[in-house]
């Protein structure tokens, strides 16, 4: 990114910032005022360069932040009472939901082979829980609902990453782009990266909980330990050549479940949640970049056909199909369902397929235009959508407080609430949802 870019994200940042909470209230989000912003301004300048070592680098940590960030504030210990319906998304509706995605892509792309199938399989099918703030985050909508969508979208990006990153292995190793063998590249850094996030994860949750305990940190000093930890992480997979993404995930998860401060002092995630909204909102301007190169380069409609597909009939079937005996109303199952938003990492996987394949690829043209495809379609749907939906689903429920739906659980804590919430509303985890 040249300076100019770097100037134009900043001045929209500040602008955003300046007047979140009324864009807010038009449906105006961050992700389509930064995704239109790279649009443009790449549009009119020389491209993005999708393949360029910042761009990769940028991408990687972005999604460390985000992986550690979503899976650390999942609150396992508090789902016990309520862990039923986040279980039959994670374990039964994203494999199906995978799998589906699959055949279809199979069908409509035969030359993709079967890497390259799986590798948009996983890339597009997990949800977003930043780019689903409008509901996840709206305290009209059922505290239960919002749980569930929270829980799902904070753990089904780990889940499509490893998938995502194999699919990216077979492909590489078929176009001898890579000298390591398919099984070391994939189960080194995997079982590498899962071991060091549990170490990480736990010395770090033990160093902060004595430092707390014994009064030698202060309240802002353990905002920066915080953000370290993901970053620990990257540091130590990067020498281990272990998987950086496997490592954020694993630490996120521990992290959460081991740290007692952070439980006790939900204020000490503001600085690791503002860092990954400001990552996320660069990825989203070259995420606008990536749509002009894609376009640019040609259109296909098979691409729309797919991502339409893939934000309804290959989300809502099977969401529908694994609350079959859940106690939910049919407009809960239809809510769940179609609040499934692409965002993030997606956009991310995008990145680092062009990056690990090149341009030259002969998956990466169908790869980065569907992909492209599903986020574009994602963000204006599901943000014009969000606020009306929530608001007449939320008053639905109000009216029958007798249902599952209205069943009281823990309040889910996710980023990306800059703008969103009022006065009125309660203060949960440092900020109000």
């Amino acid at each position: 990114m040249a300076g100019a870019d770097i100037t134009v994200v900043v001045l929209i940042v500040i602008g955003f910032g300046l007047v979140a909470r009324r864009l807010n209230r038009w449906n105006v989000s961050a992700p389509m005022l930064f995704l239109a912003a790279g649009a443009l301004v790449f549009g009119l300048g020389a491209g993005l360069p999708v393949a360029a070592p910042e761009v990769h680098l940028l991408a990687e940590i972005t999604l460390v932040l985000v992986l550690f960030h979503d899976a650390s504030t999942v609150r396992l210990r508090a789902l016990r009472s309520d862990a039923a319906l986040p279980i039959r998304l994670l374990l039964i509706g994203f494999p199906l939901a995978v799998a589906m995605t699959f055949a279809v892509t199979t069908t409509m792309f035969p030359a993709l082979g079967v890497a390259g199938a799986v590798l948009i399989a996983a890339a597009i099918t997990p949800t977003d829980a930043g780019l689903g703030a409008p509901t996840v985050l709206n305290p009209e909508v059922p505290i239960r609902i919002r749980r569930v969508l929270n829980v799902e979208s904070g753990l089904n990006d780990g889940l499509a990453t490893p998938i995502v990153l194999f699919a990216l292995s077979a492909l590489a190793v078929a176009e001898e782009r890579a000298e390591n063998p398919l099984l070391e590249m994939a189960l080194y850094p995997v079982l590498v990266g899962l071991a060091l996030g549990v170490v990480v994860a736990l010395v770090c949750a033990a160093g902060l909980d004595w430092s707390h305990r014994k009064g030698a940190s202060s309240a802002r000093s353990r905002t920066v330990v915080m953000l370290a930890v993901p970053l620990l992480a990257f540091g130590l997979a990067e020498m281990l050549e272990a998987n950086v993404f496997i490592a954020a995930f694993v630490a996120g998860l521990v992290f959460g479940a081991a740290c007692r401060t952070q439980r006790s002092e939900p204020a000490v995630a503001e600085l690791l949640e503002t860092t990954t909204d400001l990552m996320g909102y660069l990825v989203w301007f070259l995420a606008g970049g990536l749509l002009v190169s894609v376009l640019t380069a040609g259109f296909q409609w098979q691409w729309l056909v797919l991502a339409v597909l893939a934000l309804t009939v290959l989300r809502m079937v099977p969401v529908a199909l694994v609350l079959i005996g859940s106690g939910l109303d049919w407009r809960s199952v239809a809510f769940i369902g179609w609040f499934g938003p692409r965002g993030l990492a997606t956009v991310i996987f995008s990145l680092l397929a062009v990056e690990t394949l090149g341009t030259d690829n002969p998956v990466i043209a169908t790869t980065a235009g569907v992909l492209s495809m599903v986020v574009l379609l994602s963000v204006f749907g599901h943000g014009v959508s969000a606020g009306r939906w929530a608001r007449r689903y939320g008053a639905w429920v109000s009216r029958h407080p007798d249902l599952p739906e209205a069943a009281v659980s823990a309040h889910p804590a996710v980023r990306g609430g800059i703008g969103r919430g009022t006065d009125a509303e309660p203060i949960e985890n440092g900020k109000r949802p």
